[in-house]
């Protein structure tokens, strides 16, 4: 499990103690300009570092998770020989994913070229990421999978290494054609556990729509399966969300919080566009013991050509065990725990990160949009009732954790749906 280091603030969001960067004035929602596909870890000396797409696999470190320090990169040249040979025209490596294990290190990456299936996963260990240390040294390990057009079935980019509750070790990956695979990994080599290893499929669409981008986490006997929809890298056209379903055994099946299987396209949403950003996508998760937090990349939609930016979330757990992604961490400092005289006032309410319409709530438990209803709030959970029609009685129900500084909340309602509220200052 991955620590924070010192020099941070511990806060309440809807119950849940979370760890806020301290003693630093506020910093961009776009927390770093560029980093995208962004895989993050924290080292055993307290620095939290992130590997990301480029050539030569780029590196940044940072204390806080707000000012981040270029260190170099994985590699000296933009990819390595074997790769080159292996898939030519490739000019820079994809899609890391970086992990600890058995005092060592462990960097998967991609190598393709843009819409091709002639792709390969590639393994470099260190024994640690300090470049001032010493012992610091990249080992390039070579091919652990590829893929190729009438060959395979998949597309071997986007790799995840993980282990299981059993201490099973296993590698996620795919991009398109027939989704998200998974096969195990042998401890001492971290490649493919045997010749002729079952690869198992987790989660597909219909052919020509996009998922790609797998990470499982598991938590409260479940393990939870990222992955991102739509077009990554089209600008502030790019429609990348991040979805998310569960299982109670690692191969799956994956479902969802409708019931449905993400081998049949199934997927709940955790994050869309909105506002300033456009797809957002592509995740990592750093675990600590304050809490989690959503590592991904985003557009900027006031810079009209500006890279895919580092973004960070907390990552909420709501009452029912699925994941919620809060605002972008930017600013440092905390709130008193949220009372409900924090709630009353004016809110932009939007479900689904679709665009949203100004609720009030009333200091008197009323809750008026474009129809009245009311809230309430309890140990840091807002629970917001809208009537249906006469004919049914029954409310919508949203249930929303809200945020320690009192400005937004995030939840769900009981379809699965995400609800979002934005304080509308005066």
């Amino acid at each position: 499990m991955n620590k924070l280091s010192d020099g941070l603030i511990l806060i309440l969001v809807g119950g849940l103690l979370l760890a806020i960067p301290a003693g630093g004035a506020s910093a961009k929602e776009g927390v770093l300009k560029g980093a995208p596909d962004p895989a993050v870890i924290r080292s055993d000396s307290g620095w939290i570092y992130v590997f990301s797409t480029g050539k030569g696999l780029p590196v940044r470190r940072s204390r806080d998770m707000l000012q981040w320090e270029y260190v170099g990169t994985v590699f000296d040249e933009p990819v390595p020989e074997w790769a080159v040979k292996a898939v030519p025209g490739t000019r820079g490596i994809w899609a890391p994913d970086i992990s600890h294990r058995a005092s060592r290190y462990w960097l998967y990456y991609s190598v393709s070229t843009f819409g091709s299936q002639r792709s390969c996963i590639g393994l470099a260990t260190n024994v640690t990421l300090d470049p001032a240390d010493d012992d610091y040294e990249w080992i390039d390990r070579g091919k652990v999978i590829d893929s190729a057009p009438g060959r395979t079935n998949f597309n071997a980019i986007d790799p995840a290494a993980f282990t299981d509750a059993s201490g099973t070790r296993w590698l996620t990956w795919g991009s398109f054609w027939d989704g998200i695979k998974m096969m195990r990994l042998d401890e001492l080599t971290g490649k493919p556990h045997s010749a002729g290893e079952r690869i198992y499929s987790l989660a597909r669409r219909p052919v020509a729509h996009a998922i790609e981008a797998p990470y499982i986490v598991y938590r409260q006997g479940f393990y939870y399966l990222f992955v991102s929809f739509g077009a990554c890298c089209d600008g502030l056209d790019s429609t990348y969300r991040i979805m998310v379903g569960r299982s109670k055994a690692v191969t799956g099946p994956y479902i969802d919080i409708q019931g449905r299987q993400m081998l049949d396209g199934g997927g709940s949403l955790l994050l869309a566009s909105h506002e300033n950003w456009r797809g957002p996508g592509h995740n990592s998760v750093l675990t600590t013991d304050h809490g989690d937090w959503l590592v991904h990349h985003t557009y900027d939609a006031r810079q009209e050509k500006g890279p895919r930016n580092l973004q960070i979330r907390p990552l909420i757990w709501g009452r029912q065990g699925w994941p919620l992604a809060g605002e972008p961490i930017e600013t440092s400092g905390a709130k008193k725990k949220p009372t409900p005289a924090d709630i009353a006032g004016h809110w932009t309410h939007s479900v689904d990160y679709g665009k949203g319409s100004v609720i009030r709530l009333r200091p008197d438990g009323r809750a008026q949009g474009n129809k009245n209803g009311q809230w309430s709030f309890d140990d840091g959970m807002l629970r917001i009732e809208w009537p249906r029609s006469e004919d049914n009685p029954k409310p919508w129900i949203d249930e929303c954790h809200l945020a320690p500084d009192g400005q937004s909340y995030i939840g769900r309602n009981q379809t699965g749906a995400v609800i979002r509220g934005i304080r509308v200052n005066p």
